[in-house]
């Protein structure tokens, strides 16, 4: 099957069967044989994955209730494009594999302690259920049969049925995935290079080798115990100094090697505590010669092992942890994220230990690089395909100054990024614990996690060469264009579609720049002002966002989706500059013909809020819709993790010694003042003091028209239009100026 959009090579590997009742304790049984069963098999695919020159990118399996009666098994292969066979080969490989001779005791081990794992957090988060799972539960209930028994009542039926499941069970079930019992193999790719002669050919390929014995055991793999060797571990750090911030509800604690940890005790969720690590200093910081390495730096880091040990392993020394660590570099921050439960906390700990004091330059291998980067190159030739990830990525080019930070990545670049120089860069930038503030909130007992502090964290070895936090960091090079810009985007479609954008340039007076000097000192007034802008700001998109979709879905009835947000993403945070910047964008789908038509109207329809403001429903509206968010959100953790990190950074903590109380106060404050006291006047003031409607990105994506549309009937809106008018001119002059010379010598 051939979708041109595609954006990934697969093949995808269908079994039906018929659907076990799961009305019962032994309906559940079998359905925990066949989620053991999955679970084994994606594990043994994803060795395979990370093998030298593996066969596929990824492949992982799905069981789905397609009926009441009816259960289907899906095995999904990715893959590069023309290697659709070969993958489809080693997937089919691999099932058969499982159904000659089942999973080891290991492998099983493995299965089962993921699903405890789910089991116990279902169990500990028994009263805090979401209504949306209750509600699927019962709708599951009703459409299938499936018992209700209540989440406590469940994890232990599960943990019971997890703990009878033998090795020989899981090669029963596989006895279902037989190339001969109702199975669909399904390629879909971007161009036509597989047949069904390449489909059929990789199953006699299996079933020769299937004949002859070729398909033996698999291997056996030796699994760590335990992430840390506690005799490997540098002495532990300690706990010097301590301070306390009652009203924003955090303690925050200085190690010895410069680390400071921040906590929260919180009982939104049982089971959950968030992480992050984060220190100023992102790309931003980054030569051009050096981008690509310092972009790729986390991907190849990732890929080869950024613990010090290789992700196949370390998935199987974390099955049943309830615990995931991720590094990640932005335009001015590098963090790290983490989520765990609270009795898997010190396993995080260590990862963050190992992230910290790992050379991932030493697990750098040639040969599993080559798939990394191979992986890579396929991913931006798929996205070249696809008609959304070409428009974001043109909009993020023009919106941005045309960069070297926001231009799209090419094929090219990706062997132009050295890796020994990503691994480098990635040591760098995760190696000086005393650049780290870190953020722990959940349901954590803090008695026990300052020993795991101490002892994991504390014992990071500051750098020899420490920089110190980065205090400024230095701007990164956007800048918004000059006057109008609009770029019409004709890109081949499966589906006809449009989307247009229009992007207006966002610029706040900084209250605190001295025109004189040049330069900024930031003060309680400036700051206070400067974040009131940028609230009013937000809720002018949000009124903005119900205006349009009133205007054009109800009365015109011509958009599918409509949404206008608010960015500072890319804003110099220390505003040291005249003005703060950021952006409005408005971005709507619609029919083919409609956009250009509909992007105006949108551009009028801001153009009177302007002039006349919203009104005074439309304000009351903004203000009650967010006020309804933000109680939901106070009760999530992320929201806490945000606000911290948000006040640590601020301009002000300086300013107020670090006291996070102070500046709580101050940002609450002048958050409700500002809700309390909106008013259309204040939206319409910012719109025109702020925003220049006059200063515009407008991108409209449509599907191309057939040749023969674009050869007979050109479009004078395009550059291919104008080049198919201009050789007719060409051709028209060439032909009357052949026909006088036929004349002229005629006579």
């Amino acid at each position: 099957m051939v979708d041109r959009e595609a954006t990934k090579t697969s093949v995808t590997v269908t079994f039906k069967y018929e659907a076990s009742e799961c009305a019962t304790p032994s309906g559940f049984f079998t359905k925990t044989v066949e989620d053991s069963f999955k679970l084994a098999l994606d594990n043994r695919l994803y060795k395979i994955m990370r093998k030298a020159d593996p066969p596929f990118f990824s492949a992982a399996c799905s069981i789905e209730e397609a009926t009441r009666t009816t259960t289907i098994f899906s095995l999904q292969i990715v893959c590069e494009e023309g290697k659709a066979k070969q993958g489809l080969e080693a997937g089919l490989r691999e099932l058969t594999r499982a159904r000659l001779h089942g999973f080891s005791e290991q492998e099983l081990r493995i299965a089962g302690a993921k699903q405890l794992a789910d089991a116990e957090q279902l169990f500990v988060e028994r009263d805090q259920t979401y209504c949306t799972s209750l509600r699927d539960e019962l709708v599951g209930h009703f459409l299938r049969g499936e018992f209700v028994v209540g989440a406590e009542e469940e994890a232990r039926i599960t943990r019971a049925c997890v703990e009878r499941v033998k090795t020989s069970d899981l090669k029963e079930f596989a006895k279902r995935l037989n190339f001969n019992n109702s199975c669909v193999i399904r390629a879909m790719e971007g161009r036509a290079l597989t047949t069904e002669k390449d489909i059929a050919g990789a199953i006699d390929t299996i079933q020769r080798e299937e004949h002859a014995g070729a398909i033996t055991e698999n291997e056996m793999f030796n699994v760590p115990e335990r992430l840390i060797e506690e005799d490997t571990l540098p002495p532990p750090g300690k706990i010097e100094g301590e301070r306390k911030f009652p009203d924003l509800g955090f303690k925050i604690v200085q190690l010895s090697n410069g680390m400071q940890v921040a906590m929260k005790q919180t009982d939104f969720l049982d089971d959950q505590v968030l992480v992050r690590c984060f220190a100023r200093g992102g790309l931003s910081e980054v030569d051009q010669k050096d981008y690509l390495d310092a972009l790729y730096a986390n991907t190849i880091a990732s890929e080869l092992g950024s613990y010090g040990v290789k992700p196949e392993i370390l998935a199987d020394i974390l099955a049943g942890k309830r615990c995931d660590v991720a590094a990640k570099t932005g335009t001015y921050y590098r963090k790290v994220d983490g989520e765990a439960s609270p009795t898997d906390i010190e396993s995080t700990m260590q990862l963050i230990h190992m992230l910290f004091t790992s050379d991932v330059k030493s697990m750098l291998v040639p040969e599993e690089l080559e798939a990394v980067l191979r992986m890579q190159e396929e991913a931006i030739r798929n996205r070249s395909r696809d008609p959304v990830s070409i428009y974001n990525q043109t909009i993020r080019h023009l919106v941005y100054g045309k960069s070297f930070q926001s231009q799209p990545l090419r094929v090219k670049d990706v062997r132009k990024m050295k890796p020994a120089k990503a691994c480098e860069h990635f040591n760098a930038s995760f190696g000086d614990p005393s650049e780290f503030t870190m953020v722990l909130v959940g349901a954590f007992d803090e008695r026990r996690v300052r020993p795991m502090i101490e002892k994991y964290l504390g014992s990071i070895q500051p750098s020899p060469n420490p920089k110190g936090r980065v205090l400024q960091v230095t701007p990164a090079p956007f800048k918004f264009p000059r006057g109008v810009v609009n770029r019409d985007l004709r890109v081949a479609m499966v589906e006809p579609m449009a989307q247009a954008s229009i992007t207006f340039p966002v610029n706040i007076p900084n209250p605190d720049y001295n025109h004189k000097t040049g330069q900024a000192t930031p003060s309680l007034e400036g700051s206070v002002a400067l974040t009131r802008e940028k609230l009013t700001c937000v809720f002018a998109s949000s009124i903005i966002e119900r205006r349009l979709l009133a205007l054009l879905r109800f009365k015109f009835g011509e958009i599918y989706t409509c949404a206008a947000s608010t960015s500072f993403a890319y804003q110099d945070p220390q505003a040291r500059g005249p003005y703060f910047r950021g952006d409005i964008m408005i971005n709507f789908s619609c029919d083919p013909g409609a956009g250009h038509r509909l992007a105006q109207l949108a551009m009028e329809d801001v153009g009177a809020m302007q002039r006349e403001g919203p009104t005074a429903e439309e304000v009351t509206t903004a203000v009650e819709l967010e006020t309804r968010a933000l109680e939901v959100r106070v009760q999530e953790n992320s929201y806490w993790r945000e606000y911290f990190e948000a006040l640590h950074n601020s301009r002000l903590s300086p300013l107020m010694e670090g006291d996070l109380d102070q500046l709580y106060q101050v940002s609450e404050r002048t958050r409700k003042e500002l809700m309390d006291g909106l008013t259309p006047e204040m939206v319409r003031a910012h719109l025109l003091r702020c925003v220049n409607l006059k200063n515009r990105v407008v991108v409209v994506l449509r599907p191309q028209r057939p040749l023969w549309q674009r050869l007979l009937l050109p479009s004078p809106t395009t550059a291919e239009g104008w080049a198919v008018i201009a050789g007719y001119a060409g051709l028209t002059v060439a032909a009357v100026s052949l026909y006088d010379r036929y004349c002229a010598k005629k006579e």
